[in-house]
């Protein structure tokens, strides 16, 4: 077996849409993370005949003091049919190549997986449980091979409702795919931030993914109008046969019209209307755990769409250097306490 650096994206993509990968990993997303100015790896595990059994897009992600981290959102992606532990450490043989190099302190991983054959764990290979979320643990995926009434009876009632409120107030959803209209959803998010607290990306992040995945059709951005003023956006990424709810705003006022519902929905419609089967909103609250959770109305919101809850393995680090990343511990640990 070999581990190596692949240039042909159409190989890359085709193996992780046979795995049912996550966008995040996908040769378009490496794509985006350059926008950021951030440098990418796409690595290929394969046999001697040539036969692939893991593949996984590698980030490198800046931290203070010049430090770093190596991420692999949503990965590696591994075969059915390989050795796991064996394609882990073959993976981790051919990082340290590059991190001597580059110079991370840790190497972050959060695999698109429920859990591994064999009993086989992260921990077997010096990988730490975090005890945060990266990307979210838990998701809620909905069957677009429904057909749209079968869609909408798996829907709460005050989901369908709100739905047809929206329809019936006059709500319009418009598509867009270019990073121009980020400017319109940017201001929705900050409306947003504020309402909910919590901290977006900034607006270069909204600005390139629109137009490097809008540009090349992995991603939408849909904005409802009513009465000529936007009201709510979100942003949806398409790979594989998977289409998956990015990001989501909405405005403060004119609430009562519903239009984040009819967004989805819209979007729900489209996804289907290209053949793709599968409609993942992109990460709910853990629904085991009895303490309140910052997602907690948006996963009402969500979970008034129906759908299968999932529950991924979450995210594990390698630590590289032992004294930077106990230092990158505390100092994350302080900046969570003053908030």
């Amino acid at each position: 077996m070999q581990v190596f650096e692949i240039s042909d994206s159409k190989q890359f993509n085709s193996f992780l849409i046979s795995r049912e990968a996550s966008v995040l990993q996908s040769w378009e997303w490496g794509d985006f993370q350059k926008r950021l100015g951030r440098k990418v790896w796409r690595l290929l595990l394969t046999t001697n005949t040539g036969k692939v059994l893991a593949g996984a897009t590698v980030v490198k992600i800046p931290l203070a003091r010049g430090k770093s981290y190596f991420y692999a959102p949503r990965g590696p992606v591994i075969a059915n049919s390989a050795n796991v532990e064996k394609v882990w450490q073959l993976f981790l043989d051919k990082l340290s190549d590059l991190q001597s190099f580059e110079q991370p302190i840790f190497f972050r991983v959060d695999p698109q997986v429920v859990a591994y054959p064999g009993g086989f764990a992260l921990v077997n290979l010096g990988f730490r449980k975090i005890p945060w979320e990266i990307q979210p643990k838990d998701t809620l995926v909905l069957d677009l091979r429904l057909s749209e009434q079968q869609l909408l009876h798996g829907m709460k009632p005050k989901t369908r409702y709100n739905i047809h409120l929206a329809q019936k107030k006059g709500v319009t959803v418009e598509q867009f795919s270019e990073g121009k209209w980020a400017k319109i959803f940017w201001q929705l998010i900050k409306e947003t931030e504020r309402r909910d607290r919590f901290t977006s990306h900034p607006y270069t992040y909204y600005f390139n993914l629109l137009e490097g995945l809008g540009r090349s059709r992995s991603a939408k951005l849909f904005l409802a109008y009513y009465q000529k003023r936007p009201l709510a956006g979100a942003i949806i990424s398409y790979f594989g046969n998977t289409a998956t709810y990015l990001h989501g705003a909405s405005a403060d006022r004119l609430r009562n019209v519903m239009a984040p519902y009819l967004v989805q929905w819209t979007a729900m419609k489209q996804a289907k209307s290209a053949g793709l089967k599968r409609y993942d909103f992109g990460g709910i609250a853990p629904t085991h755990s009895s303490a309140v959770h910052a997602w907690s109305g948006l996963t009402r919101f969500k979970t008034g769409f129906g759908g299968q809850e999932i529950s991924y393995i979450g995210a594990y680090d390698l630590p590289y250097s032992q004294f930077w990343y106990g230092s990158y511990q505390l100092l994350r640990h302080f900046n969570r306490l003053l908030g």
